[in-house]
């Protein structure tokens, strides 16, 4: 036969008992299938035991949402280098997964409609396309998982930490790349095709598979190839292992680390599609507290919901979560990955791996009452066990873990569930959460101060109010900060003094104004944080407004995402707007000149309460740059959402420092890199944080502080600024 008459085919079972091939396979596969689905169903069972939650609304986002994260690897690819390695491996594996599934349609069933007339799919052009692309993506699976060991093992980033099934996933994963080109250049160094048995080896269309042909090549050079008896007995031993190991590995992966390929994907489509900054509810809260055992926010496992307890599947142990923590870089004992692994390692009655190394068992965990068949996970507490005191309340809940994860885990929901528990029930909580939350019931402001100083920074200054005028265009929310802190008054003076430049018709509430209650429901106080919103929401109800208006980042976040969890009518009645965003409205509109150079590189903090809970990073830059003279500057690499906390949130700008350096020192050392003569913000947090970094790093008088309102107002060059 004439070389050119040869089929380019692929002939399934070569070199491989036809029957004894598919006996094999098919046992492995039945075998396998009980296995792993045997392992889905335990850890849907143990999700089941939390508390319900609807996570179906808005299924076309949900999905959406699914497909451009799983096969757009969109937020993978956020973290560049670690992101391209898992691409690699991920669309190598979903190459090959297709490929092996080609090869089963073909071999057991007979579809003339994709094939030819017998059925054949892999023959002719289709069958040197892919022998290509798979040789091709191949190699890009083995190029990701050498990179990943190499990583994992060699490099090693504080973030990771090695258990023994990354290891075997790592190499049953390597063995099966490797393994497959070994066969497929044994299967080309030997086999024939046709009556007159001419060399596959010797076909043009065999260096398509060129990584097999090199291989071929190779084997070839040494006696392996052309029916060697010894070549021909090592690819069928690759062969039935290559097999054993795929089996092994399907059938393992709801007990190792790569369950995650099942559960990510399943996480991110239920993940929550509620404004971020909003935290969950307590479902009737009232009735609740009415009952003589009451739960409030969690104790135990079974105190979270059954999508709380899938996160701790989906999660990969990537660490991206634990890099970009504030408080985990400051030392404090927190790290979100490890708040997360240990209720997994508890969920799974697994010794407990801290992350310093030691583990704890089930049988060394404290537990006030045992269950019939001894010590069960899900009541054993999760405070004192698992969690300390430095970890839970370290938190600053700037998000940064939930926007890094690519597994869509909640983190910071998890860390408010258990500040709950121990605020409202235990009563276990630090001396400053204490005051700070007394301070919010006695006076309505975190500071403990009077609440007729509430308007004490007016003075001076015509500012109207609600009461006197009943109904308004913007109503200013001032906040407690600006109300009280004396370096966060000069912000709401430099507003009001805007609002009055711009002709806004604008007014306060002035002494009815009190808290939002953002400090107590992140510190855990969710009662006192309903009974703030209610009487704030009655308050507004008596006055006629379109818009609100506040400097203050969490204020804006909790009257904007979490009042219409209590009737708050933002969206509906009226709008909820920060500062940043209005004022670049009012330039934009022309009612704001900015004439008056101010001739300073600035560089702007993001804060977490506008930035990584409501996306608003363009319109406080884009105010800047409208100021003549103004040069911006960004701090590399962390800005935007990559920006980190100044450390004021969850309550801690009433705290003391938890770790062994202050968070808003790290985070004003990061702004500085490019030399900045002015720090911009948005957030009287922020500005509270960093007037006492600056004094605590000797750069008080060389590194000016301001809003973003402050700034505005020195370019307008009004008469009474001269």
């Amino acid at each position: 036969m004439d070389q050119s008459q040869v089929i380019a085919l692929r002939e399934i079972y070569w070199n491989i008992d036809h029957a004894i091939g598919q006996i094999f396979l098919y046992t492995l596969v039945i075998a396998t299938t009980i296995v792993m689905t045997w392992g889905i169903l335990q850890d849907i069972a143990r999700w089941r035991k939390g508390l319900p939650e609807s996570r179906i609304q808005t299924l076309p986002e949900r999905a959406r949402e699914f497909l451009v994260q799983t096969f757009g690897q969109k937020k993978v690819l956020r973290d560049r280098k670690p992101g391209s390695m898992h691409a690699l491996i991920f669309f190598g594996f979903l190459a090959l997964f297709i490929g092996t599934d080609i090869i089963a349609v073909e071999e057991d069933f007979t579809i003339p409609l994709i094939g030819d007339e017998t059925g054949r799919i892999l023959v002719g052009s289709f069958y040197k396309s892919y022998e290509f692309i798979l040789d091709t993506l191949g190699l890009v699976f083995v190029g990701g998982l050498i990179w990943a060991w190499q990583r994992r093992y060699r490099s090693r980033p504080d973030r990771l930490d090695n258990r023994n099934t990354d290891a075997w996933a790592l190499g049953v994963l390597l063995f099966l790349g490797i393994g497959g080109f070994l066969i497929e250049g044994l299967r080309i160094a030997n086999q024939t095709m046709g009556t007159d048995n001419i060399p596959v080896y010797a076909q043009d269309w065999a260096k398509l598979s060129y990584v097999g042909y090199m291989l071929a090549t190779l084997f070839k050079a040494i006696g392996l190839g052309d029916g060697s008896p010894i070549g021909l007995a090592i690819h069928q031993f690759l062969w039935f292992t290559h097999a054993g190991a795929s089996a092994a590995f399907i059938g393992t992966l709801p007990y190792s680390k790569l369950k995650h390929i099942f559960y990510t994907p399943l996480n991110t489509f239920f993940q929550d599609r509620t404004p971020k900054g909003a935290l969950d509810s307590i479902p009737n809260l009232e009735a609740e507290i009415e009952k003589d055992e009451p739960r409030l926010g969690a104790t135990n496992l079974l105190d979270l919901t059954w999508k709380r307890r899938m996160d701790f599947d989906a999660c990969m142990r990537c660490g991206r979560c634990h890099s970009v923590c504030p408080a985990n870089a400051s030392g404090s004992d927190l790290s979100p990955k490890f708040l997360i692994t240990k209720m997994h390692d508890l969920m799974h009655t697994h010794p407990v791996v801290f992350r310093d190394g030691t583990s704890k068992t089930l049988a060394e965990m404290e537990v006030e009452e045992e269950s019939e068949n001894g010590r069960d996970p899900d009541i054993i507490p999760l405070y004192g066990n698992l969690f300390t005191e430095n970890e839970l309340w370290s938190c600053t809940t700037c998000n940064a873990c939930v926007n890094e994860c690519p597994a869509m885990i909640e983190h910071v929901d998890n860390i408010v569930d258990l500040r709950r528990n121990l605020t409202m029930i235990q009563s276990e909580v630090p001396q400053g959460v204490k005051s700070v939350l007394e301070g919010i019931e006695r006076a309505g402001n975190p500071w403990r101060l009077p609440e007729r100083d509430r308007i004490a920074w007016t003075e001076g200054l015509e500012v109207p109010t609600m009461a006197e005028k009943e109904q308004a265009d913007v109503l200013y929310w001032v906040g407690c900060a600006p109300s009280y802190d004396d370096r966060s008054k000069r912000v709401a003076q430099a507003m009001v003094q805007i609002l009055q430049a711009a002709g806004v018709d604008f007014a306060i509430l002035g002494e009815e104004e009190t808290c939002t209650g953002d400090p107590a429901r992140r510190m855990g106080e969710e009662m006192l944080y309903e009974a703030q919103a209610q009487t704030n929401i009655e308050t507004m109800q008596q006055y006629t407004f379109k818009t609100i208006v506040t400097t203050c980042a969490h204020c804006f976040n909790t009257l904007k995402n979490e009042y219409p969890q209590f009737g708050g009518g933002a969206g509906t009645d009226y709008e909820v707007v920060h500062h940043t965003d209005f004022l670049a409205g009012l330039v934009a509109e022309g009612k704001l000149k900015l004439q008056k150079p101010l001739d300073r590189k600035v560089v702007y903090h993001d804060p977490c309460y506008i930035g990584r809970y409501n996306d608003i990073y363009e319109t406080p830059r884009n105010v800047l740059q409208s100021i003549p003279g103004v040069e911006m500057i960004e701090a590399p690499d962390v800005n935007r959402e990559r920006a980190m906390c100044c450390g004021g949130g969850g309550g801690n700008v009433w705290l003391e420092s938890w770790g062994d350096k202050n968070i808003n020192v790290l985070r004003l050392e990061q702004l500085v890199i490019e030399q900045p003569q002015t720090l911009a913000m948005g957030c009287p947090f922020c500005m509270v944080m960093f007037e006492d970094a600056a004094k605590n790093t000797g750069r008080d008088e060389t590194l000016e502080r301001k809003d973003i309102a402050e700034l505005v107002l020195e370019s307008l060059d009004l008469p009474s600024q001269e």
